[in-house]
């Protein structure tokens, strides 16, 4: 983090979040990570080379190094960080509000739902767009290294990403009331689909019936309570109508200053939570190995966002 970054940090919103959060090491085998993946974006035709150098040079992989740190280079690792980026991507895209962005929903929501997609519902040449050709290969990748149950939660969480984004272009200038917010994001999936990323890049597959435990389900309910609000105070929060923060500045009336302030105890507060559970879990001799795993894994992949989150301003200012 550069000085300019760091001091804005320090004083921004998450300032207090972050002098208490941990930051996790960056995998050790970054730099490869980073080659493969700027390889692969070349290679399926979602970026050209220069844009994807750029992109990546935005801090994006930097988010997936320092959550999977502490995982083995390997094919899960490679997986999550392909799942996290395009995701990245996708979110990016969508952010021009047009109709190549609603088609591109669109040919995805049917990827999930069928595992293929029509070309003719994305291209009038029948070929489908990179960026759905490129989800629709890491889907079969990923096939081979998780069980059907991840799978099925992969593409549930997937689809309600999708449907969510969709609600956003629908609604993109409009600030949804507190109780509208926190209704809309019980079907988010965002959050969700991070939790799925961490249990593939450290390859744990959990069956339905120990992801359905009500103890994991309390602790992923906390984790998407974070996965939100921390975006929310990063630097596309503000901007976005949709926003916790615009939430509070139209409907509760609260200034930007006190509305990020507030999304920002509600995060301290949370994360809190998320630690204390996850440490139960993990202390827990009773659990499985792998949900233990992934109960510090989910930690880990928070404070990374936070840490992240806080350089998103500099990296975005070009510092």
């Amino acid at each position: 983090m550069s000085p300019a970054t760091a001091h804005r940090a320090s004083t921004g919103p998450l300032a207090e979040l972050l002098a208490r959060t941990p930051a996790p090491a960056p995998h050790p085998h970054t730099e490869a990570l980073r080659s493969e993946l700027a390889h692969w974006l070349t290679a399926t035709g979602v970026l050209d080379a220069a844009t994807a150098t750029a992109f990546l040079d935005r801090g994006h992989l930097d988010l997936a190094a320092r959550s999977w740190g502490d995982v083995p280079a390997g094919p899960g690792l490679r997986a999550a960080t392909k799942w996290l980026v395009l995701t990245r991507i996708l979110d990016e895209h969508l952010d021009g509000h047009d109709d190549t962005a609603r088609r591109t929903v669109g040919a995805l929501q049917a990827l999930t739902a069928t595992g293929h997609v029509p070309g003719a519902r994305t291209a009038p040449d029948g070929a489908e767009p990179p960026l759905v050709r490129a989800f629709e290969e890491l889907r079969r990748d990923s096939a081979t290294l998780a069980g059907s149950d991840w799978q099925a939660r992969c593409a549930a969480d997937f689809r309600s990403h999708l449907d969510s984004s969709l609600d956003r272009l629908e609604a993109a200038d409009t600030a949804p009331t507190v109780p509208q917010y926190l209704t809309h994001g019980g079907r988010d999936g965002a959050g969700r689909c991070a939790a799925g990323w961490v249990e593939l890049a450290h390859g744990l597959d959990l069956p339905d019936d120990l992801h359905r435990h009500p103890q994991l389900t309390d602790l992923l309910t906390r984790f998407q309570h974070l996965v939100r609000w921390i975006g929310d105070l990063g630097p596309a929060g503000p901007a976005t109508g949709r926003s916790l923060l615009r939430a509070l500045e139209v409907h509760r009336g609260l200034p930007p200053h006190l509305a990020a302030a507030k999304v920002a105890d509600l995060c301290a507060a949370e994360l809190t939570t998320l630690e204390f559970l996850a440490d139960g879990i993990a202390r827990g001799s009773h659990w499985p190995t792998r949900v233990r795993r992934h109960a510090q894994g989910l930690v880990r992949h928070v404070h990374a966002l936070i840490h992240w989150t806080a350089g998103a301003d500099g990296r975005q200012a070009g510092t």
